[in-house]
């Protein structure tokens, strides 16, 4: 028992280690694509760039978004749009501009595959994040 609970402090040291890291955008990208696959909302919108004043309209957007796949859960909807697996693509970084795109494939249960365009800008804090277009 001892040398389990060792381990799991030591797995968790490791995670919190690993999320203090150097911001890349494709460890972000990926960080956003795998939240929506794990239906992890809160962890998607914290992968986009919201500033300090808009931090109630990113809460706002979270709830939304679960309590809509609450409910569609609750009637029994099947996700058509959720996805169960990503592969890599491609990647175009400006380190000038600060912008990136990551390109991925989506695969979804049906066995549907989709190519998405993920678009990422370096912020002043220095991290990348998913462009908010709204």
């Amino acid at each position: 028992m001892k040398k389990l609970l060792s381990f799991l402090m030591f797995a968790a040291m490791l995670a919190t280690l690993a999320s203090c890291g150097k911001s890349e955008p494709r460890s972000v990208a990926e960080k956003a694509i795998k939240c929506v696959i794990a239906e992890d909302y809160r962890g998607y919108f914290d992968c986009v760039y919201f500033p300090a004043d808009k931090q109630e309209q990113k809460e706002a957007f979270v709830s939304m978004v679960e309590e809509k796949v609450k409910k569609a859960k609750e009637k029994g909807e099947k996700n058509d749009k959720q996805p169960v697996s990503y592969e890599f693509v491609s990647e175009q970084v400006n380190d000038e501009a600060g912008t990136a795109t990551e390109v991925f494939n989506l695969k979804y249960a049906s066995g549907k595959t989709e190519q998405t365009q993920v678009d990422l800008k370096k912020e002043e804090d220095g991290h990348w994040y998913l462009v908010n277009n709204k």
